[in-house]
């Protein structure tokens, strides 16, 4: 047995087995890095602000596509073509609240830090779920 082969079990989840695409040149995420560190304007707005998930849901097509995760208002317009799973995976969460799916698909990605070029503020409500939740419980407090 000391010579046998190891076998490692990796346990399974619900999560969905991660997909990668094969980036054109030039769309490495090392060129990422350097195009976030080359103060290049990503963000398209001057300043941080607050922005509510109506406003947020407005930009949710390829070439105008902003998105949540923590509550951080992300524009990744720039970044869908270097995103390593796909501009489609991206489209997921645009004009949404992403972080449950980016949580979901990789928790250990520090999204504030491959991001941080594309911030343009702060979520300044609920996401639509959440929203339904306290509708939820708006309505069992009408019932009493």
């Amino acid at each position: 047995m000391r010579n046998s082969p190891q076998v490692l079990s990796v346990p399974s989840g619900n999560q969905r087995p991660r997909k990668k695409v094969a980036l054109k040149p030039g769309y490495s995420p090392l060129d990422w890095a350097r195009l976030s560190a080359s103060g290049q304007d990503l963000r398209g707005t001057s300043e941080l602000r607050w922005i509510t998930m109506d406003e947020i849901a407005l930009h949710n097509k390829r070439n105008d596509c902003w998105m949540v995760i923590g509550g951080k208002v992300y524009n990744v317009t720039h970044y869908l073509e270097y995103h390593p799973g796909g501009k489609g995976e991206l489209m997921r969460a645009a004009g949404k609240d992403g972080s449950a799916l980016f949580n979901d698909t990789h928790p250990w990605v520090n999204a504030e830090g491959i991001l941080r070029a594309c911030m343009i503020g702060f979520c300044s409500g609920p996401s639509q779920r959440q929203t339904k939740a306290v509708e939820k419980i708006d309505d069992s407090d009408d019932s009493s």
